[in-house]
């Protein structure tokens, strides 16, 4: 493992004072995002093996809303036969906007393997379990299913999201800041003097 100074991080990690910050090796972080991916997809088949077992006898897209915490969360059986946000639904065009996105993150996963930063690998380890998660459901499927349900009423809810998703908008989201703050360091935007 190579040690290398914070400034060298790019993901803006502080490290105590006089004190190097370790930067992960090549095989140390692919290790690293691949394991998150496994577990990542592990957690969304078992969830949605549950949910399956449980709800999916009242039939893909069940208008029934079994509530968790009060009225607010819970759970829908969704059949999603789109991509992100149901876009592309019950088009035979599916499979393109999944295969473009998942050769975009492929691509950037190597690049960041040049140079890999712990939270670099954590963002995109989610991401990457997230998308096969997903894809896993829709070669086995034809549909993924979404099944947390979070909403103010009936017409004022969010979009019936699953694990896979959750961890695909988290890496999305650790990903930009991580790209955020090594841009704002190369800018010189809040460097220390």
């Amino acid at each position: 493992m190579r040690v290398e100074s914070e400034d060298d991080l790019g993901a803006g990690i502080a490290a105590p004072a006089g004190r190097a910050v370790p930067r992960l090796g090549r095989a140390t972080a692919a290790a690293l995002a691949l394991g998150l991916a496994a577990a990542i997809i592990i957690a969304d088949q078992l969830t949605k093996a549950a949910i399956t077992a449980r709800y999916g006898g009242e039939g893909c897209n069940s208008p029934a809303f079994h509530p968790i915490l009060g009225p607010n969360a819970g759970f829908s059986y969704v059949c999603n036969t789109g991509t992100a946000f149901s876009m592309f639904r019950n088009t035979p065009f599916v499979w393109l906007p999944v295969a473009i996105a998942l050769g975009a993150v492929a691509w950037l996963w190597f690049q960041s393997l040049a140079a890999p930063r712990p939270l670099q690998q954590i963002a995109f380890g989610l991401i990457i379990g997230g998308a096969t998660g997903n894809v896993i459901d829709r070669a086995r499927l034809g549909y993924v299913v979404d099944f947390v349900d979070l909403r103010l009423n009936d017409t004022l809810r969010w979009y019936v999201f699953n694990v896979a998703d959750a961890s695909i908008c988290i890496g999305v989201a650790l990903l930009a800041i991580v790209l955020w703050r090594a841009t704002s360091r190369e800018s010189g935007v809040g460097s220390r003097e």
